[in-house]
């Protein structure tokens, strides 16, 4: 999945550094409206199910975060109230980020946005993206609940945060 955002800025003889400088802030864009709970469309992701689920000990879903709260079964943990139960009883909620209260912020374990990063930047462009670890997942994810991108208002915000950091406007 490939995007191309064009940032219509002064012209500017950008280096490596510049752009890589560019993709972490919008990066930090894009991670404090997930922590607001929305899209790149600035939409409130869809709630997570409530429909009964088990969460197999041997499951993907368990090395993540390891359920707690649910009733224990042999083989898994059963949580009546489905993913939004398991997620809301297992997870430690961080409110080291202003804003981070949303239900639904796409955070689990933390891995999927710690490997959100600037994968490659030139003098002339940036690649944003996911790291190996967690490229799988974390594309799929965004397919149901498109995180990757920027709103107009946000590209308006990145561009004053360019013009402000490499022109001093």
């Amino acid at each position: 999945m490939k995007a191309t955002l064009n940032l219509n800025l002064p012209a500017l003889n950008m280096t490596k550094p510049m752009l890589t400088s560019i993709a972490q802030d919008m990066i930090a864009i894009i991670k404090i409206r997930i922590y607001k709970g929305l899209d790149f469309n600035l939409t409130k992701f869809k709630a997570y199910s409530t429909k009964p689920i088990y969460i197999n000990y041997k499951s993907t879903t368990y090395k993540r975060l390891k359920p707690k709260g649910g009733i224990k079964k042999p083989k898994s943990m059963y949580f009546a109230g489905g993913y939004a139960e398991y997620k809301e009883k297992s997870r430690k909620r961080s409110n080291a980020i202003e804003g981070q209260t949303a239900a639904v912020d796409l955070t689990l374990s933390g891995m999927m946005l710690q490997n959100f990063v600037v994968l490659d930047a030139t003098n002339r462009s940036f690649t944003i993206g996911l790291l190996p670890p967690v490229q799988d997942y974390g594309y799929a994810v965004n397919q149901t609940r498109g995180f990757i991108g920027l709103a107009s208002k946000e590209v308006d915000q990145l561009v004053e945060i360019v013009k402000a950091n490499l022109l001093g406007e």
